[in-house]
This record gives C-alpha cells, sequence and structure tokens, in this order.
C-alpha cells in the first residue's frame, strides 16, 4: 500500500521499527539491542529528572480507578509562566510507560514549561477502540487542568502509537470549544502510524491479534482515513508539525508524508520534516540534550509559536 513501486514487500519486518535502525550492527541481534537501549536510556532519563535535576513531578489521575490512567506533570519548582507541553509515549498501545517517557521533559521545564507525561491502559487490557475512547477523555482532562492552572498555552506530541492517539484531538472538535482549541499552539506527530489496514493481521505487531483489530474496525481506527475536511478553519491558530527520521521502514516514512499531506489538504497548517540520521528510537533518546538536532527543532518551532 506505501509501496506502489515494489512487490512481495515484507510488512513483517516493515512494521517493526527495531528492524530499520542502522545502530548496534555489531551486535548478535541488532533490532533487540536497539530496543533495550532505548528502555534503559530513557528508564535513566525519567529518573534522572528528580534524582539529579530536581525537577518537581506530581502524579494525577486523569480517569479510571487503579490502573494506568494517570498523569505525570513536571515542573520546576519556580515554573510558572502559563505554557504546558504533553508527551503521549508509543511502544504500539502495549508496551511503555511513563517511566520510560522522560526524556523529552528536561529542555523543556529548564525554559519554564510543565510537561505533563501521559500513561495509559494497554492492550489487550483493552482494546484499541477503548484506548481511543479513553484518550478522548484524556484530552479533555488536559484542557480542564489548563484551566485550573491559568494555562495559557498547550503544545501536544505524540510518538509512534502516541502520535496515532493524537489524532483524535482534531478528530473530536465537537468536544473541544473554540475558546479552548485557541490555547494549541503545537503538535508534533513523530514517527507514528496512521493506517492500520495493513497492520493489523501482521503476528510481529498484534500477536494473539490482541489490539482487537479486523478489517472493519481498522478503518475506523485508522487517521488516514477520517473525514479531515471539516472544521480545520477553527484550528487556524495551531501549527502541526509531522516528523520521521531517515532509518525508519519506507511504510513509516510514507505514512507520515501522507498525513501530513491529508491534514494539508484538508486545510490545517502543517509541516512535514524527515530528520536525517535518525531512527525510530533516537530520536526520542536524543530529545533529553539541548544542542541535539531534534531539541533544537522543538524548542525552534516552540519559539515561532509564542511570538
Amino acid at each position: 500500500m506505501y509501496h506502489p513501486n515494489e512487490k512481495n514487500v515484507d510488512l513483517e519486518r516493515d512494521y517493526l521499527p527495531s528492524m530499520h535502525s542502522k545502530r548496534f550492527q555489531d551486535q548478535p541481534n541488532p533490532d533487540l539491542a536497539v530496543i533495550e537501549n532505548h528502555l534503559k536510556l530513557c528508564a535513566q532519563h525519567t529518573n534522572d529528572l528528580v534524582t539529579k535535576h530536581g525537577v518537581k513531578v506530581e502524579t494525577l489521575r486523569y480517569a479510571g480507578v487503579d490502573d494506568r490512567q494517570v498523569v505525570d506533570v513536571y515542573c520546576k519548582p519556580e515554573a510558572n509562566n502559563g505554557k504546558l507541553f504533553v508527551y503521549v509515549h508509543g511502544g504500539y498501545w502495549q508496551e511503555m510507560d511513563k517511566e520510560h517517557s522522560g526524556s523529552i521533559v528536561l529542555p523543556l521545564v529548564k525554559r519554564g514549561y510543565r510537561v505533563a507525561v501521559m500513561e495509559y491502559n494497554l492492550c489487550p487490557q483493552v482494546t484499541l477502540t477503548q484506548l481511543l475512547d479513553q484518550f478522548t477523555q484524556f484530552l479533555l482532562w488536559v484542557f480542564d487542568y489548563a484551566e485550573r492552572t491559568a494555562t495559557t498555552e498547550i503544545h501536544f506530541a505524540g510518538h509512534s502509537a502516541g502520535a496515532h492517539l493524537m489524532a483524535q484531538l482534531f478528530h473530536v472538535p465537537q468536544l473541544i470549544s473554540t475558546e479552548r482549541r485557541q490555547k494549541v499552539k503545537t503538535v508534533f506527530f513523530m514517527g507514528g502510524v496512521y493506517d492500520l489496514r495493513e497492520l493489523w493481521p501482521l503476528k510481529g505487531v498484534n500477536p494473539n491479534n490482541l489490539l482487537s483489530l479486523d478489517a472493519n474496525n481498522c478503518n475506523e481506527l485508522s487517521p488516514m482515513l477520517w473525514p479531515w475536511h471539516a472544521d480545520s478553519a477553527s484550528w487556524a491558530g495551531t501549527q502541526s508539525y509531522v516528523l520521521t527520521a531517515e532509518n525508519e521502514s519506507v511504510t513509516f516514512k510514507e505514512q507520515s508524508r501522507e498525513f501530513a499531506k491529508l491534514l494539508q489538504e484538508a486545510g490545517f497548517s502543517v509541516s512535514f520534516k524527515l530528520f536525517d540520521r535518525y531512527d525510530h528510537f533516537d530520536i526520542i533518546e536524543e530529545c533529553v540534550e539541548d544542542d541535539s538536532t531534534i531539541t533544537q527543532y522543538l524548542l525552534a518551532a516552540l519559539g515561532k509559536a509564542t511570538k
């Protein structure tokens, strides 16, 4: 589908981002090594926020009882500039958590942002349909929280499966008032998957159908197939960025490219960027570094939004 000029594409491999990194080639299983490194680094970055950098963290519940519907809000004790940055992790809707999601936080809190790192129920505890509904409730919580905390601007970012969930922000405009939409300044879609039609039968991505997908509901859950023409004018003040990496599969890169094109044709303000050198994982890992290419790009985009 995203290889129009090729036949016999190995979709199992194309939908596994770890197979396309150029790192750890000296290891017996480079694909496993890149994942192990990612989890280790991101957990260390998250732990360092409190233990090494003195960042304050507050865990809040946005829905549910005794489950993963919580969010960690990070800030410097003296910070109160009215800027909120919301981050949603990836993991194919079935892995990772907020303890592995802190890499993006430090450069932002140093500049006065409060950063909300979302955790969510994973499949198969919930179906992907239920997860998307729960994500809608999280979005409503974010806007309620913003009002309670005198937030003047909100920025969103989602990585991988988190970018897929983030598309729901524009898909439920009837639930978000015009006044609330005006607070949303930037949305970053990072390394996302936006079309599930090829994905759902793949054993490597969806073993034993733990996502509870079929040929019908995968269409309903694919942002690439949603009716984006409606209500885009009300998001005129929001700049979206669809980001991908050189060392991703053709499918992942083309899904990002096509998703950006779709949003643009629907009337949204959107930029597409393919980053040289990065893969699906270090584009997040290097967010911890002030002078990395990805951090500098994010900060520049945020700077434009606040001018």
